[in-house]
């Protein structure tokens, strides 16, 4: 479980280059278990169960990675529109259980890319989420797909690595 170095921002990126089936819940448990117990003490990550990989997309170059390992990942994704992340799953814990495994399920029935969501709200109190990356052509798409899983935000990764968290209300 470990970090991405930083990217190269003048290497090709090949929509589709890495183009895998999603990894089985019962294969990817251990890691997000590890994931969490090694990263808890950020404010928030995403963990990509394919690459075993935990981004912070407040550090601009793991934002970076993030959206290249999703570019290469996915056939549809194209490289000029960002690609938001919508927790699919209102997960009120940080328990491994079989709403997250719901999720997560969901997600890889029609992504090959279903992530894990770790995040902390104003308390301090942690969660867990099954997270979708999609892409739109306007961000009040994503804005509607946020709600339609009565999310209260919405990620943002550009191209660049940058990021935006967007009310859904």
């Amino acid at each position: 479980m470990s970090r991405p170095q930083k990217p190269d921002p003048d290497e090709t990126v090949i929509p589709g280059s890495n183009h895998t089936p999603a990894l089985a819940f019962a294969v990817i448990w251990v890691g997000i278990r590890a994931a969490v117990k090694a990263w808890m003490s950020l404010k928030g990550f995403t963990f990509s169960p394919k690459s075993g990989l935990v981004f912070d997309v407040d550090y601009l170059h793991e934002g970076l990675a993030l959206f290249i390992e999703l570019i290469r990942g996915s056939r549809d994704f194209k490289v000029d529109l960002p690609i938001y992340l919508i927790a699919v799953t209102c997960h009120t814990s940080i328990e491994i259980d079989d709403a997250l495994r719901d999720g997560y399920e969901r997600i890889a029935r029609f992504s090959n890319q279903p992530l894990i969501g770790y995040w902390k709200d104003p308390a301090g109190r942690p969660y867990l989420d099954a997270v979708v990356p999609l892409q739109f052509i306007s961000k009040n798409a994503a804005i509607r797909e946020g709600k339609k899983h009565g999310q209260e935000y919405i990620l943002a990764i550009w191209s660049d690595g940058s990021h935006e968290h967007s009310k859904t209300d």
